[in-house]
Order: C-alpha cells, then structure tokens, then sequence
C-alpha cells in the first residue's frame, strides 16, 4: 500500500512538472510576439507571469543597434529625454518612447519589435532611471527657515536651470554641449560643490558659536 502511494505521489510530480514546463514554453513563446500582440494578451496573464516580466533583461543588441548595460554613460540630454519619454494615459507609447530615445529606433518600428527585447530594454532604462535619481537626490541640501521664508524653494528651474549653473560654472557658452555631456560628470562636479557648500555651513556655524561663547 505504502508503495503505491509513494507511485501515485511521483506519477502526480511528473505531471505537475510537465504542465509547469508547458506552461513556462508557451510563455516564452508569447514573449517573441510584437509588443503590439504581446500587449493585448498581458490583460488574460496570470500575476505571477506579469511580475515575471520584470525579470527579463536587455538584449546586446536591438534592431543590429549595440544596448548598453546601463545608463552610465549616456548624455544628460539623453538622460533628459528619458525623464520626458512616459506618457501617463498610454504604457505602450511609454515603453516605446523610452527604447527609441536610447537606441534612436522610431517608436512606431519598436512597437512590433519583440516583446522580450523592448521589455528587457525598458527593465533596464527604469532600473537605472530610480538609482539615477536617488543620486541626484541625495545632493539636495536642507534649506533653513530663513531661506524658506525668502523663496528659495521657488527657485526650481528643473533641467535648464541645472544646465545653466553648469555652463556658467565650467565656462560654456552653448547649453547644447552641457546636453552632450555625460551626466555622470555633470553629477560629480554637482556633488563636489555640494560638498563644498555644507563644509562652509558647518564652519560659519561653528566660527558663530565660538563668537556667542565669547
């Protein structure tokens, strides 16, 4: 009796097994699709084959075009036009926007690329878009309650202004060529002045507090 169950028991695994592979083929085999085609049928997946997708990496190559590994070394123009790429109303024009900006493929042509390429490619743009971000981010610096009080946080001028305060500072007269400037070295020279900045803070708040004592 004991030998029978333990048969049935391995009988039930190997079908399990063989419906899990069937299962795994036929999703890889959506993947080939267009992402036009792909698209209509994301609505009749399960959760579990969604999330998967996020998985999926970037080719070497899309469209006999060379895919970075990551945006390191990408302009801040580019950077720029990533940022601006999503549409909120239209997640395919999105994901499509975002290939075509950093493999300079026409939306409309990677719109029925292979569904497996495009989202790879996008996994990795909105990977590195979120660490990109949080770098910047971290350069933000904590305005006091008299510089609140004057505005300063009034004075965001998004893009532009970063590009101007680079040009005036390395000497450039055409903001394109800020935008033809990799970001990476536009950020380390942000954060260098940051530095700078929040070392002179604590030491007048230092030199200050020597003058009260005394």
């Amino acid at each position: 009796m004991h030998n029978d169950q333990n048969k049935r028991l391995e009988r039930t695994k190997k079908r399990l097994q063989r419906i899990l592979m069937a299962v795994d083929y036929r999703r890889k085999q959506r993947l080939k699709y267009p992402l036009a085609d792909f698209v209509c049928l994301m609505p009749y997946m399960a959760k579990e084959s969604v999330a998967e997708l996020a998985k999926i990496e970037p080719p070497a190559k899309f469209c006999k075009k060379a895919v970075p590994k990551d945006l390191q070394g990408v302009s801040f123009g580019v950077l720029t036009r990533l940022q601006q790429a999503p549409d909120k109303d239209d997640i395919v024009k999105t994901w499509c926007n975002l290939v075509s900006v950093l493999t300079d493929v026409p939306a409309e042509k990677v719109r029925w690329c292979k569904a497996v390429e495009v989202l790879g490619i996008v996994n990795m743009i909105q990977r590195e878009m979120e660490r990109i971000g949080k770098l910047f981010q971290s350069l933000q610096t904590e305005h006091s309650s008299d510089e609140l009080q004057a505005g300063i946080d009034k004075l965001n001028f998004g893009a532009f202004g970063l590009v101007d305060w680079y040009a005036k500072r390395m000497g450039i007269v055409d903001h394109e060529e800020v935008f033809a400037t990799p970001w990476a070295r536009i950020w380390q020279c942000m954060r260098i002045d940051h530095e700078n900045n929040e070392f002179e803070k604590r030491y007048r708040n230092i030199i200050q507090r020597g003058i009260k004592k005394k």
